[in-house]
């Protein structure tokens, strides 16, 4: 069902947004766990203490912003990876079919031994395995970075208790002292696991909702548009939904609500690895086991593929301009 030269040559055509994409992820991974060990955790739970009335906008509780784990999890949701992932996912599957119409070659390519729905699945392999190895690469800057680089904990002073008074008095000046680790004896690279596999979810639901938009238009600029303003709706009604607690039931209406790479790197933080794989383990202020939300995700985008390989293979096709 898979064309091999079709896959070149889609392989070809993408290659270097594909480079693009993935040098940004994996050095901004890198870089940004770096710094992230640069940060004192003292002092950064001071300044999560000043925020705490916006801790309702934030992916998850301040308190697990105050490990390494839990800032080097923040990853996943800063703009960069989104965007990155976003602009992968929408520029392949709208290029599908109303791309490859707008260029003019979708006809050339159809007058060749070769079956709409196989076009349409050697796009789709393409996308996908690049996907894939974009969240990959996500992992290993992280990995890296967990590797490469150190973090400062601020120990308290020593103390010594005075029996019968149970007075506490500190030794060696009372100052406390500045320890340097390396992270990897912090950070498990290993819990991000169920993050990057939700990520991936997340970019597949995206490319299948372009890919169905691009089987039933003509021009990828309206595919691009529709997709986009999708998007920016859903992502309005989030914000929406976590700004006034009456609107919270906007949050289970978006897609967003099922990406949910703080909670269920959360999960693994208390101590059992495997929670955020099981359809079984109930998760804090959700309503379905930790697996269901990638689960939908992926479901949601094969639907939509389903949708634009039906569509592709019953439409007329418009003459090229």
């Amino acid at each position: 069902m898979i064309d091999r030269v079709l896959v070149g040559k889609y392989v070809r055509q993408s290659m270097l947004l594909w480079a693009s994409c993935a040098l940004a992820l994996f050095a901004f991974a890198w870089v940004r766990v770096w710094v992230v060990g640069m940060i004192d955790m003292g002092q950064f739970q001071s300044v999560l203490d000043l925020f705490k009335d916006f801790e309702r906008f934030a992916p998850i509780e301040f308190s697990a912003l105050a490990t390494h784990t839990g800032r080097v999890g923040m990853t996943f949701d800063e703009p960069i990876v989104i965007l990155c992932t976003v602009i992968w996912c929408v520029s392949r599957g709208s290029d599908v079919v109303s791309g490859e119409l707008g260029r003019g070659t979708l006809e050339m390519v159809l007058s060749q031994p070769i079956s709409r729905i196989r076009l349409m699945l050697s796009h789709a392999l393409v996308s996908v395995i690049g996907l894939a190895l974009l969240c990959l690469l996500l992992w290993l800057g992280i990995g890296i970075g967990v590797q490469l680089s150190t973090v400062k904990e601020t120990l308290p002073p020593q103390t010594v208790t005075i029996p019968w008074i149970e007075v506490e008095v500190p030794l060696g000046g009372g100052q406390p002292v500045v320890e340097t680790l390396p992270m990897y004896q912090r950070v498990d690279v290993g819990d991000f696991a169920a993050s990057v596999f939700n990520l991936f979810a997340f970019g597949f639901f995206l490319l299948g909702l372009a890919t169905m938009f691009s089987s039933l238009d003509r021009y990828r600029w309206r595919t691009i548009g529709a997709v986009m303003a999708i998007y920016i709706v859903q992502l309005v009604l989030l914000g929406l939904g976590k700004a006034a607690e009456p609107l919270n039931w906007l949050q289970k209406i978006t897609f967003f609500s099922c990406y949910k790479p703080q909670p269920l790197l959360a999960l693994v933080t208390d101590g059992d690895r495997w929670a955020p794989w099981s359809l079984t383990t109930s998760m804090p202020d959700a309503v379905m086991p930790p697996l269901m939300y990638p689960l939908i995700l992926l479901a949601g985008g094969a639907a939509f593929y389903a949708v634009a390989l039906w569509r592709f293979h019953t439409r007329d096709l418009p003459a090229p301009l």
